[in-house]
């Protein structure tokens, strides 16, 4: 479809402009119709997708007032047209008049002077003065009238002479080059408009904007969801009946602009910037963007994480910690209780049972676990070290600090949860501080005046007895009081033997590809030197055995001899204990394979489902059977 369509009232006025087509070396469709018919070809351009309309005339009047919404440019009468128009009619006739709009009449008065030739004229301003126009002109005896076609077709049946005022070749093609013009800028506004259309369309943040009357003009989709509004129903509206707590109003009436500003939208805290729209020093409408302040704050911790580089993030899966013995179920039904709460949490128990382990199970069951999580040992880090990774620092706060500062840990932990180890070894000055943060729920940078709010959970661990430390002055008993607000002991490996063949499977299943070799498990004989053990350095050196064990077997089983070398001195007297035990082990093994085989054959060799019914893991299943 071609973009420009040219609409002639009268068949020569067609005629010539084809002439200024062919010209210009354009192709342009030119229908002809005047009035109500070039109506009808307007229309049916507009509904093909034509962009812009050229007309003249009475034709473009007719047009501009039908509701036809494509730019319309309109043919002028120029001089020169006026010109032979004139000298057309006096060579009809003595007395001449013209009936044309107050532009086209000014250029007939220039005519009147040049020539000292009087001109009746008669000034319209709209359709609907046409037949007054020729009345009146009737009236004042005329011979010849100088008109549009309109006036030609009414003057028909007199005696009156008439003389079409037509546009001339130089019209149309300046008609013509102004439409291109046009064209191309209406091109450009519509690429312009879809490209804020879509930055307005994906865009987080909400933007509504007002006009200089306060009327609602544009309300993007973000907008929409925020305040839980459709733009159709307040594009239009004033702004002071949908958001009367605003202030786009007062940023209306005061040109100034208002950035930053904590508002509430319908029970919802927003962070809003106003700005007015200002041409020279009038101020045409406000621009009015807003964020809800707690996905900012998402938005915020995001960054946080990705500047630090350090994937604070837990490592240990739920899947991966096993364990059947009471005291062991009884500590994760507080974890799974204590989770749900903000409340902080020490953990209690000796080196090695896996403090730090049972941290990370609170936040992934928390509401907290697309959090961060971030863990420190405050006895790992030197005291003069520690103050500045858990606060940060603002640069410059001491000598050797670095450009630009450094975020806390504390701000690092914004979100999620942050489990401070061996919290016994912190230092006094450092218990104060920290006290402060737990009560204020802010953080103050070293060197920095500005507090920053911080929203985590706090978990700290101690192997020593925290109680006595208190008494003993060794420990802030209010900082005591605070962290123990929820307490859960986490037992020694000795207090859960029965879970020591459960965790010595699930060890050997993540070392194989360490190891690079696949061990299917312990011997009976061995199991019960491993359960016999007393195991002092509890959970951690229970991983460090079965690692050493699995490396020295030389079979897929590994057998007394090997967990004796891979336990040390500790080891060889139990060894000498259980071994007249080996035949009555024997016999149990021999009666637990039958149970088996049995029930594998209840489910038809189904091993998962022959799992599920002993109630043991797939794996320990295959390793039970390939001891036969």
């Amino acid at each position: 479809m071609d973009p420009i369509q040219l609409i002639a009232p009268f068949e020569d006025q067609a005629k010539v402009a084809e002439q200024a087509c062919e010209k210009l070396g354009v192709k342009i469709p030119i229908h002809v119709g005047s009035m109500d018919e070039a109506v009808k070809h307007a229309k049916r351009a507009e509904a093909s997708g034509v962009e812009v309309l050229i007309s003249r005339g009475t034709s473009a009047w007719k047009i501009a007032q039908s509701g036809v919404n494509i730019p319309l440019v309109e043919i002028p009468i120029t001089g020169y047209d006026l010109l032979r128009a004139f000298m057309e009619a006096r060579q009809l006739g003595q007395k001449i008049g013209i009936a044309d709009i107050p532009d086209v009449l000014h250029g007939v008065e220039a005519l009147e002077e040049i020539f000292h030739y009087p001109i009746e004229k008669h000034v319209i301003e709209s359709l609907e003065d046409v037949d007054l126009a020729v009345h009146r002109l009737m009236e004042r005896d005329i011979e010849v009238l100088i008109g549009k076609w309109v006036y030609v077709q009414k003057l028909k049946e007199t005696p009156i002479k008439t003389v079409v005022l037509s546009s001339g070749i130089e019209s149309i093609i300046q008609a013509i080059k102004e439409a291109k013009n046009l064209l191309e800028v209406r091109r450009k506004e519509a690429a312009r408009s879809k490209q804020i259309r879509a930055i307005l369309d994906f865009i987080a943040d909400g933007v509504i904007s007002v006009d200089e009357q306060g009327k609602v003009s544009v309300c993007n989709p973000a907008a929409e969801k925020i305040l839980n509004i459709q733009s159709t129903d307040i594009v239009g509206r004033k702004i002071d009946d949908i958001l009367p707590q605003s202030r786009i109003n007062q940023v209306l009436l005061s040109g100034r602009e208002e950035l930053n500003s904590i508002q509430e939208y319908n029970g919802t805290k927003m962070i809003a910037n106003r700005i007015p729209i200002l041409y020279g020093e009038k101020v045409m409408g406000v621009v009015n963007t807003f964020q809800e302040l707690k996905k900012l704050q998402q938005q915020e911790q995001e960054i946080r994480k990705k500047l630090s580089h350090q994937g604070h993030v837990t490592k240990y899966q739920l899947d991966k910690i096993v364990g059947t013995s009471p005291s062991f179920l009884g500590a994760m039904e507080k974890v799974s209780n204590y989770a749900k709460a903000d409340s902080t949490i020490l953990l209690s128990g000796e080196t090695g049972v896996g403090k730090e382990v049972f941290a990370h199970m609170i936040h992934n069951l928390s509401h907290r676990s697309k959090g961060p999580f971030v863990a420190v040992n405050c006895a790992a880090i030197p005291e003069n070290l520690l103050e500045s990774e858990l606060f940060g620092y603002v640069e410059g706060a001491f000598t050797g600090a670095k450009k630009g500062g450094k975020t806390g840990l504390f701000e690092l932990a914004h979100g999620g949860t942050i489990f401070l180890d061996e919290i016994g070894e912190l230092a006094a000055s450092l218990q104060a501080r920290l006290l402060r943060v737990l009560q204020e729920e802010e953080v103050m940078r070293l060197g920095d005046e500005r507090v920053i709010p911080i929203d985590i959970r706090v978990v700290t661990a101690s192997n020593r007895d925290l109680e006595e430390m208190v008494e003993a002055g060794g420990f802030r008993a209010d900082l005591f009081y605070r962290i123990n607000i929820l307490h859960i002991h986490v037992p020694a490996l000795r207090e859960r033997k029965e879970d020591i063949p459960l965790l010595c499977d699930l060890f050997l299943e993540e070392l194989e590809d360490q190891i690079h070799k696949k061990i299917c498990g312990f011997k009976q004989e061995a199991m019960q030197i491993m359960q016999e053990y007393h195991w002092p350095g509890n959970i951690r050196q229970l991983r460090n055995v079965v690692e050493r064990a699995a490396i020295l077997s030389a079979d897929e089983w590994i057998d007394q001899e090997t967990v004796i070398e891979a336990g040390g001195r500790a080891f060889q007297s139990i060894g000498l204990t259980y071994r007249p035990q080996i035949n009555e082990t024997s016999k149990l093994e021999d009666y637990e394979i039958k149970h088996i085989l049995q029930v594998l054959e209840q489910v038809g060799g189904n091993q998962t489902e022959a799992a599920k019914i002993l109630g043991i893991g797939r794996t320990t299943l295959w390793r039970k059977l390939n001891r036969r």
